[in-house]
């Protein structure tokens, strides 16, 4: 948890907060996304992160790439912002509570050597899309946003 959201909570306990955040599909040559298995509940994943202050959501998401699965960025689309209460809210083992405003992004131009950065997640690895049915509810939400945005050269706001 970043410091913002430690301060915040501090103030406000477990009540539900809305919180910016971003997450993408990076995808390789042959079609395949990059997957990553989160440490912290072992489920499968794709990166994401929570917005920070001081930051724009495009570095947002370039930063958390970077951290997760040690590559870098090069270029990104926005095709989607999912912010619907009843996918998008999420409670935690510890109480807390979030509802998450996502901006889904789309890469298949990036730089480096994956590697998992052993604190988040464990493992970071390029795998068939089917692997998306296995995702959290709502992180299957970038890959409609993806088809919609392939469909209809259009981002989705859901």
């Amino acid at each position: 948890m970043n410091d913002y959201i430690k301060k915040i909570r501090g103030k406000i306990g477990c009540e539900k907060l809305i919180h910016p955040a971003a997450r993408i599909i990076i995808e390789n040559k042959v079609g395949q996304v990059l997957f990553i298995k989160r440490k912290d509940n072992e489920l499968l994943g794709i990166p994401a992160g929570a917005f920070e202050a001081n930051e724009t959501i495009e570095d947002c998401i370039v930063r958390e790439v970077l951290e997760e699965t040690g590559i870098e960025i090069l270029h990104l689309e926005v095709i989607g912002i999912s912010s619907n209460p009843s996918k998008e809210t999420v409670k935690y083992p510890n109480k807390d509570e979030i509802q998450y405003f996502v901006i889904e992004f789309y890469s298949n131009e990036w730089a480096g050597i994956i590697k998992a950065d052993n604190q988040e997640v464990s493992e970071a690895k390029f795998m068939s899309t089917e692997k998306a049915k296995e995702l959290p509810y709502n992180e299957q939400s970038a890959f409609e946003s993806l088809a919609y945005y392939r469909k209809y050269n259009k981002v989705r706001v859901s």
